[in-house]
């Protein structure tokens, strides 16, 4: 279970997160949207450690991570998972090793294990065979899926997607967010992303979180997403001044 309780973050004197709180319960998928530059992602970022709050607490599995020492940090860091925006491949590695990265940093697996678990997280996205290739080699579709498998190959209990679909087009962001579903399914997932978009909002979600000026102003189902009659939610929804 993850809690957030009243945390506040500033960068430059400027109010990023203002008293910012809520739960999200074992199993669930949860949407944080909102305008850019509200703060998603850096609110994000706190739940892994990446980020700490100035005031309040984070709470991941009963223990307030922004007091613990790097080396418990780092324990709690091993049950959870990041898709970045951009998938953050490294260019100078082949598929394999990007995804040795997080192997090697954050389980204790023989070669051989290593190896496996590989092959297996590839399988999971549908990509076989591209072990050796470089992210220079396949598509901007394909590395959002390797960043996924790497995600996947030290079977966390959490994952973080950070705009999994942005930059690609409707067949592709489809096929994103049906492999998130199945991701989720298949290894038992809490899920958070941080997203515009509204298909992963309706279609993923079953919970979402909306900021506005450094707070929270909404938290519920996307169906009472949908149906509210807040006028600045409903143009977030539309796209459009309703007024």
């Amino acid at each position: 279970m993850i809690e957030i309780n009243n945390i506040r973050k500033s960068f430059s004197g400027k109010n990023i997160l203002n008293n910012i709180s809520f739960k999200i319960k074992k199993g669930v998928s949860v949407a944080i949207i909102g305008q850019s530059g509200v703060g998603k992602s850096v609110l994000l970022k706190h739940l892994n450690g990446l980020i700490i709050p100035d005031l309040g607490k984070v709470i991941i599995d009963k223990k307030i991570i922004n007091e613990l020492s790097f080396n418990k940090l780092q324990n709690i860091r091993k049950k959870m998972s990041m898709v970045f925006q951009f998938g953050a491949l490294f260019d100078s590695l082949t598929i394999k090793d990007n995804i040795l990265i997080a192997l090697d940093h954050l389980t204790k697996l023989s070669d051989d294990e290593k190896k496996e678990r590989i092959s297996i997280s590839l399988s999971s996205v549908n990509l076989n065979n591209i072990e050796n290739l470089y992210p220079s080699d396949i598509s901007g579709g394909m590395k959002k899926r390797v960043g996924i498998a790497r995600a996947i190959a030290i079977k966390p209990k959490y994952i973080l997607y950070d705009e999994p679909t942005t930059g690609l087009d409707p067949i592709t962001t489809d096929k994103i967010i049906n492999l998130m579903k199945k991701v989720k399914k298949d290894n038992k997932l809490t899920s958070v992303v941080v997203t515009h978009e509204m298909k992963i909002v309706n279609e993923f979600a079953d919970q979402v979180i909306m900021l506005k000026d450094g707070q929270v102003i909404f938290d519920g189902t996307p169906n009472e997403l949908n149906t509210t009659k807040n006028k600045y939610i409903k143009y977030f929804i539309l796209g459009k001044d309703i007024n």
